[in-house]
């Protein structure tokens, strides 16, 4: 019997069946070990992408914060500075006059300006004439100012009794308001937005003009137009404060710019007694300006 005869017969054919549904299989079965493969090598290759990606992120974002830091450790020096060159005699004094003074560190430029508050109203010591000059000078009427200025004595004078004090809450809760004046004076600006007939408008416009820091009357020769007019309407504009007994008082607008538009700004509020003074200067404030 030959061997073709051996794999003609039923025996034979059983058998080439299962050869080939054994081959089949083997085939089947080394085809979804490759695919599994594949896959495996194509995960293995997105979490290596993602990896790198994040990675690189950090690395990135690790930079940007040094930078940061950098711009903004600048920008309090050239505040410092700034304060040197106040309290400095001859050519290296520098004058608040707002003007722009630059400073350059490597590639990092600092713009600084300096300006005297003695021409700012401070909304804690100003009388009504005066603040009802100044909301009528930005824009409102004479008969809203007068009123709105007496709402600010009110919400900065403690009441003087508890018949007040609940006539004062009254009038607030008659505008819907769940709070009243609370007899002290502003920490803040923006308090004064609280104040009854007071609106965001008016309060944008006052801002600029006023501080709490400034604790004389504005001095003509620092004040801008607005307060010059706030003066004038107040009645007071050709009297020139006494400032014996007030501290001069300067705020310091310093901003740093970097390479690829990398910024910092930070302003300070200092107080210049004077070289003769145990202490030269005193900081009152200093803060980050990420809104200016």
């Amino acid at each position: 019997m030959t061997q073709a005869d051996c794999w003609s017969g039923p025996a034979g054919q059983s058998a080439m069946s299962a050869l080939r549904r054994g081959a089949i299989r083997e085939w089947r079965d080394g085809g979804f070990a490759l695919i599994v493969v594949l896959w495996t090598l194509v995960l293995l290759g997105l979490l290596t992408t993602r990896l790198v990606a994040s990675g690189r992120t950090a690395i990135n974002l690790a930079g940007n914060l040094r930078a940061a830091a950098e711009a903004r450790a600048m920008a309090d020096g050239a505040i410092n500075d700034a304060v040197f060159h106040v309290l400095a005699t001859g050519p290296a004094h520098w004058q608040p006059d707002d003007t722009v003074h630059r400073l350059r560190e490597g590639p990092v430029t600092v713009t600084v300006r300096i300006r005297s508050l003695a021409g700012m109203i401070n909304p804690n010591i100003a009388p009504p004439a005066l603040l009802a000059g100044l909301f009528q000078a930005v824009g409102a009427t004479r008969d809203h100012a007068q009123s709105l200025a007496q709402a600010v004595i009110t919400w900065r004078s403690p009441p003087l009794s508890a018949m007040a004090r609940k006539t004062r809450l009254a009038r607030y809760r008659r505008a819907g308001l769940a709070y009243g004046p609370p007899g002290r004076r502003f920490s803040d600006l923006s308090e004064l937005g609280d104040v009854i007939g007071m609106t965001p408008r008016l309060l944008a416009k006052c801002r600029p003009h006023m501080s709490l820091h400034q604790h004389a009357a504005p001095d003509p020769a620092f004040a801008d137009p607005v307060v010059r007019r706030a003066l004038t309407l107040a009645g007071s504009s050709g009297q020139k404060p006494s400032r014996d007994l007030a501290t001069p008082v300067i705020e310091v607008d310093a901003r740093a710019l970097g390479p690829n538009a990398l910024s910092a700004r930070r302003q300070a509020i200092v107080s210049i007694p004077g070289t003769e003074a145990l202490t030269p200067f005193r900081f009152l404030l200093l803060t980050s300006c990420s809104h200016c």
